[in-house]
Order: C-alpha cells, then sequence, then structure tokens
C-alpha cells in the first residue's frame, strides 16, 4: 500500500486555529493567490468581494489623505485576515490595501464568509479575537505618529517587516518607506542612514538586511511591544 503523505501545514494561524472539521468546510471555499508586491487588493469605499488569509508576504492598510498622500495605520500578516468589516456586518471598508512584501494568500469570497459566519461557529470567535488585536494595532498606530521619534517609528516598522520576512533580507525602497511613515524620502534617508551607521541594519539599493535584530527591536518605541503583547493576548 503506497505511503500517504501528510498535507502541508497550515500557513495562516486564523485559519490554524479553527478545528479540523469547521477548516475542513472551508476548504473548498479557498483558492491560493499570490500577493504581487505592491498590487492593491482594495480600494477604500468599494465593495468587498474576497477575502484573504495570507501564507507570507504583508499587507498595508493605508488611509488615502484628500491631497492624494497617503498614510499606514495597520499590517496584515500570516497572523490575519484582509477583509475583516465583513466580521463586523460591513460590506466595504475605508482603507487601501497594497502588498508591501510579496508572498500568497488563501482567497475566500464575502458571500462564503458570510455564511460559515452565520453558523457561530469557531471562526467567528477566532476573527473576533483578531478585530481586537487589529483595532489595538491601528489605535496604537495613530498615537506613534505624533509620540515618537521617526528613528523610534522606522525601527519599529522594520522590525514588524522582518517579522513577516522569509529571512534577514527584504525589499524596501526608500520612497515606500516615507509613504508608510508619512515623512519625506529625506526624513527617512536620515533615520536610515543612522541605523546603518549604527550597525543595526544594511541599506543598499533598495535592500534592507537586518544586521542586529535585538538591538533594532530595542530602538523600536514602545508601540511594537504593546502590539506584539496584545497579539499573544489574543491568541494569535
Amino acid at each position: 500500500m503506497p505511503k500517504q503523505s501528510r498535507p502541508p501545514p497550515i500557513q495562516n494561524h486564523l485559519l490554524a486555529a479553527l478545528p479540523g472539521k469547521e477548516y475542513k468546510r472551508l476548504i473548498p471555499h479557498l483558492e491560493t493567490v499570490r500577493l504581487p508586491f505592491m498590487e492593491i487588493l482594495y480600494e477604500g469605499g468599494e465593495p468587498i468581494e474576497h477575502v484573504y488569509f495570507p501564507n507570507d508576504g504583508l499587507i498595508s492598510l493605508l488611509v488615502v489623505m484628500a491631497d492624494g498622500t497617503l498614510r499606514e495605520v495597520g499590517l496584515i500578516g500570516n497572523e490575519g485576515m484582509l477583509g475583516t468589516a465583513l466580521a463586523l456586518g460591513m460590506n466595504t471598508t475605508p482603507t487601501r490595501a497594497l502588498i508591501q512584501m510579496p508572498g500568497s494568500a488563501m482567497r475566500m469570497k464575502a458571500k462564503a464568509l458570510r455564511d460559515e459566519l452565520k453558523r457561530g461557529g469557531a471562526l467567528q470567535d477566532v476573527l473576533q479575537r483578531y478585530v481586537h488585536a487589529l483595532f489595538t494595532q491601528i489605535s496604537q498606530s495613530a498615537a506613534c505618529v505624533s509620540s515618537h521619534a521617526v528613528d523610534e517609528r522606522l525601527s519599529r516598522w522594520l522590525v514588524m517587516t522582518h517579522d513577516h520576512a522569509p529571512g534577514d533580507e527584504f525589499e524596501m525602497k526608500h520612497e515606500f518607506m516615507a509613504m508608510m511613515l508619512g515623512v519625506t524620502r529625506s526624513v527617512v534617508t536620515r533615520a536610515a542612514g543612522h541605523l546603518q551607521k549604527e550597525r543595526m541594519i544594511r541599506y543598499t539599493r533598495g535592500q534592507v538586511t537586518v544586521l542586529d535584530r535585538p538591538r533594532l527591536e530595542a530602538t523600536a518605541c514602545e508601540c511594537y511591544g504593546v502590539m506584539k503583547a496584545d497579539g499573544l493576548r489574543s491568541g494569535l
């Protein structure tokens, strides 16, 4: 009798937290899709047609200001799901969702998720806990902008990105970092230059290499610890 291979491990934490029976019920509704760098998955105000459970990669939640500038308010990796507005009974989201780090995700149609949530099972409980953790992250990010220096904010953002990177090196342009932090390119250049001078990172030709994770994490503002602790309390 041929040896049966085990199914690959579930990479998304929310899906992995489901009882086997509930996860199997979702399988027919899940499809694997690529998450290409800088692709927009959602635009604010548009109807949500699919939700995404990232396997890897990173999605940025952005607020588009009246003058067209962008401000990042949240990050979603394999600990979460893009499309939590559906779990709150809404059909749209006010934010743009942009892929910050390429990867893959399990995609599910919005109707299939709504139908599953009507059952009131484990998925509903898991998503409620995740929504709380995401709300904490967004709230902390808003406070962070007015309370902490750019070096601290950049360190936090790099540490959070490093948490989701496959290794110590990942692609990141100055323009993108400036957009995420809501500052000018020259300000980011100075802040990144300082971290590089202190040998916490190496930054060349749009590639960031984390050289000293403990020091980079120590330099990050307190918000990283708050977000991390709340995620752990939520079981994510």
